[in-house]
């Protein structure tokens, strides 16, 4: 079997006889994309290709003979002097800048001026290879000329942005982003670790509620830079430690590199907030108008039969003078007074009239509106227990309404008691008042089911009850909080010791 014997270096190739070597070598040359000059120490040209002369804009014959002076002026000749000097002393020497050219104006050139010929001894030319890399050149100040806009409309903007390459390391990170996280400056040098961005924040106690601050440090840190790398793009929002709310954009660009935008929405959050407290008032508003306009017209209903109640109970008392039923006559009488006024106060508060503001004694509105309730809850076997602190100073009010808010929060621990009845637990109401500070501090507690926790605000909206259909209103406890706050004060729902709702009225002291 023959084999395939390859040339060595030191075998000689004969050309085609039509060929030369001298003429390959021309050819060869004249097609480099490069402009090729031999310049002997006399600083004339010995040859160039086809590139160089078309580029000084002669034919080759033209220039062969030429000095640089003569064909690319004294002040560009000058310049290369000394490389060109480096060359004929045997020194390779490449360089690159840009080029003001006579004929060509300005272009950036990589050369290469290397020795050429000599024999041994020195040279008596040197090679001066170009390439032209302008268009190139060009390319790349006008990129870096776009990132430094980029960059400085990024750092002028409020809004946090940084870029994490495939390496995670920081391709860039402005001010924004640094000043939304408190970052220090140094972090924002490229090709930062995000590890280091990672382990500030680990430093200074910022976890997410899914990590383990037991952990190492370093776990951590290399764990949470996993998890950034490989999270899926989107937007989500991310709470920090003061309070401010982050809306995060993330996405991946085809090589890797994320791209992270961060918004500070607080303002927004809270704006919205504003817009729904505002338009959750307002139907409170429109609730409590259409509560307004349907106690208006039940007060006017009740009056004159209750006009008639109040003149029978005061007969029914001049009569029972003296007699063992006068005590209960004289209560009918003092009721029927109490639902008098109570009406009236009703009709004041749909009338938009201002309220009754004198001193009022607590501790009797209490026992007032307990009066109203007390009989019923003990007649349903209810355990009624009433501690109310002596030597109370007054508040500024209307007593009437305070003895009508202790029977609607009475008569509501009832009926909540009377849904869970059970044989084995005795049912019990407290009703206890006490000062604290600079407040007068009214509970009302039962032992029954509770409130949970969704429901402690919306028990207070007009015509939200809980009780079955038919049952209830939904209009006692909204009117509670009406009155409560009529009177600089507060009410709101807490859980019983033991179980069990108790609500808490906070009523502010008169001044003075």
């Amino acid at each position: 079997m023959s084999s395939i014997r390859l040339p060595k270096p030191e075998d000689k190739v004969d050309l085609p006889a039509p060929v030369s070597e001298l003429a390959l070598l021309r050819g060869v040359l004249d097609v480099a994309p490069a402009r090729v000059a031999v310049i002997s120490r006399e600083r004339r040209y010995l040859y160039v290709n086809r590139e160089f002369a078309e580029f000084a804009g002669r034919p080759p014959e033209e220039i062969i003979g030429m000095t640089t002076v003569e064909l690319i002026g004294k002040e560009l000749s000058d310049k290369l002097m000394p490389i060109s000097d480096r060359a004929l002393a045997g020194e390779t020497v490449n360089t690159e800048g840009w080029v003001d050219y006579r004929r060509n104006a300005r272009r950036y050139i990589a050369y290469t001026f290397a020795p050429f010929g000599g024999g041994g001894g020195p040279p008596p030319a040197f090679i001066n290879y170009m390439r032209d890399l302008t268009e190139l050149k060009r390319r790349e100040e006008e990129a870096a000329a776009q990132r430094a806009h980029l960059r400085a409309i990024l750092e002028g903007i409020a809004d946090g942005v940084n870029i994490v390459g495939p390496d995670a390391r920081i391709v860039l990170a402005n001010r924004g982003f640094l000043r939304m996280y408190g970052f220090p400056d140094r972090l924002a040098t490229p090709g930062t670790p995000l590890a280091d961005f990672v382990r500030e924040r680990v430093r200074r106690n910022e976890f997410y509620p899914h990590e383990d601050d037991c952990r190492p440090e370093e776990d951590l840190v290399v764990t949470r830079v996993a998890q950034i790398m490989t999270a899926p793009i989107g937007r989500f929002e991310e709470m920090r430690p003061d309070g401010r709310c982050i809306e995060v954009r993330r996405e991946r660009l085809a090589d890797g590199t994320i791209v992270n935008t961060y918004v500070d929405i607080t303002a927004r959050r809270e704006a919205e907030r504003a817009r729904r407290a505002s338009r959750d008032a307002l139907r409170r508003n429109e609730r409590l108008s259409a509560i307004a306009s349907l106690l208006a017209g039940v007060a006017h209903e009740i009056n004159n039969p209750l006009a008639v109640v109040a003149a029978q109970s005061l007969l029914l008392a001049e009569e029972a003078e003296g007699t063992p039923l006068a005590e209960r006559a004289e209560k009918v009488r003092l009721a029927a007074e109490r639902c008098g006024r109570i009406v009236a106060s009703l009709l004041a508060s749909a009338r938009q009239k201002p309220a009754r503001r004198e001193p009022v004694n607590l501790a009797q509105a209490v026992e007032a509106g307990l009066d109203l309730t007390i009989e019923t809850a003990r007649a349903a076997g209810i355990e009624l227990r009433v501690d109310l602190e002596p030597g109370l100073p007054p508040i500024s009010g209307d007593a009437d309404q305070i003895a009508h808010l202790v029977g609607n929060l009475v008569g509501n621990a009832r009926s909540a008691l009377a849904g869970s009845a059970d044989a084995t637990r005795a049912q019990r109401i407290t009703v206890s008042l006490r000062r604290e500070g600079k407040q007068v501090v009214l509970r009302v507690a039962d032992n029954g089911p509770g409130v949970p926790t969704a429901l402690r605000e919306r028990v207070f909206d007009p015509f939200f009850t809980t009780k079955p259909d038919g049952e209830g209103t939904g209009v006692g406890l909204a009117l509670c909080r009406t009155i409560a706050k009529a009177h600089g004060g507060s009410i709101a729902v807490e859980d019983t010791e033991g179980g069990g709702a108790t609500f808490v009225v906070r009523l502010p002291l008169a001044a003075g």
